[in-house]
């Protein structure tokens, strides 16, 4: 009885909204193009409109509040989100791209001909949608995004130093440290004096090594402040060699993990599974989709490697795979679906990581929330 109240509700509620006028956009830098189709599903309103004060203007005067709006997801979406809810509409929706590419595919292609595709699709309630960002979680993005670019940029002028010592073969003189830059080593590079340019060469290969260093600092402590409270990094955190940066880098992905009904839409949100090509009773299997983010899936990958080293269980069933496939890579691909089937376990049900190492946990929250506290307020 509950269940045929709850599906004639949505019925109802469905049945409202085809009822309300839809607008597709298309957006422009400049200039964007509106459509509407009313109640009836006919074209009511097509014009242009500049994306400044006046042209958001025109368009409040000829799009009711109570409309339904679309656009495609793309560089301008969060502004024109952001500024069509200050107007007071509230009924927005964007677009998937690829999704909606393979549903208005046609060789018709133009401003007014988008953005009435969109309009239409809106209007029958068949919008594939996408998932914006509040603005809290796309600052937290971009501050997780700036520091994996310096640690690109850190590992890029590490591996020229060390290219650059070896050409020159200084570098088996070195001290024979764990870390290839611990501070002895360090210290070593600097005392290097070749008598010519070359020394001015290497001071600022390490002084530009410095230089990434120290920015570093500043986006950490502001990360640890923003997710110290974070219950999903906190569960992520569980997991040995998972520290506080991969389980915010990752959670700033996966965000509520309800919206994944399955783990295979999980994983094909990561872009982890593989292209499929059936027919009939043929099934062809290709490649990687690699569909999702590409700094997700170099998230869940660097977080398998390490997971890897202080779990056996992953560890062994990378090397059963690897030997079952006959490639390291496939296999890599296969247990970083395994791991990430054991965190979408994790996040749905809020239970600790099975192996936890309590200890270490601990040991990780007490820094986390030390190294938070430091942060800009």
């Amino acid at each position: 009885m509950k269940k045929e109240k709850n599906g004639k509700r949505a019925q109802e509620t469905r049945l409202s909204m085809l009822r309300t006028p839809a607008v597709g956009l298309d957006l422009g830098e400049e200039f964007s193009v509106a459509t509407m189709y009313s109640s009836l599903g006919e074209i009511s309103e097509r014009f242009n409109f500049s994306m400044d004060d006046e042209g958001y203007t025109l368009f409040s005067s000829r799009i009711p509040k109570e409309a339904r709006i679309g656009y495609e997801a793309s560089m301008m979406a969060y502004s024109v989100n952001r500024r069509l809810r200050t107007m007071g509409y509230q009924n927005i929706t964007v677009a998937h791209p690829k999704e909606l590419a393979l549903i208005v595919r046609s060789k018709k292609k133009n401003d007014r001909a988008d953005s009435e595709k969109i309009a239409r699709l809106l209007f029958m309630d068949m919008l594939p949608e996408s998932h914006l960002l509040t603005r809290e979680e796309q600052i937290l993005r971009d501050l997780l995004i700036q520091r994996v670019k310096l640690g690109v940029e850190i590992t890029r002028t590490k591996n020229s130093i060390t290219s650059y010592l070896k050409r020159e073969d200084v570098y088996p003189t070195l001290p024979k440290t764990d870390s290839n830059f611990s501070g002895v080593r360090r210290e070593a590079i600097r005392a290097v004096r070749f008598g010519d340019d070359r020394d001015l060469v290497l001071k600022i290969m390490m002084e530009k090594l410095t230089f990434y260093e120290e920015r570093c600092t500043p986006l950490e402590e502001r990360i640890m402040a923003l997710v110290m409270d974070n219950d999903d990094v906190r569960l992520l955190m569980t997991i040995p060699g998972v520290d506080y940066y991969l389980a915010s880098l990752l959670s700033s992905y996966v965000r509520d993990v309800n919206r994944f009904p399955t783990i295979d839409h999980l994983a094909s949100f990561f872009g982890i599974i593989p292209e499929s090509g059936d027919s009939a009773n043929v099934k062809r299997r290709g490649r990687m989709s690699k569909d999702g983010p590409s700094i997700a899936r170099w998230t869940l990958g660097i977080m398998t490697d390490t997971v890897m080293h202080w779990n056996p269980h992953l560890h062994h069933y990378y090397a059963h795979q690897k030997e079952r496939t006959r490639s390291g890579k496939r296999a890599h691909i296969l247990t970083m679906k395994k791991l990430l089937r054991m965190i979408y376990h994790v996040l749905k049900t809020r239970e600790h990581w099975r192996w936890e190492n309590e200890a270490l946990t601990n040991k990780k929250l007490e820094d986390l929330e030390k190294g938070g506290g430091g942060g800009v307020a």
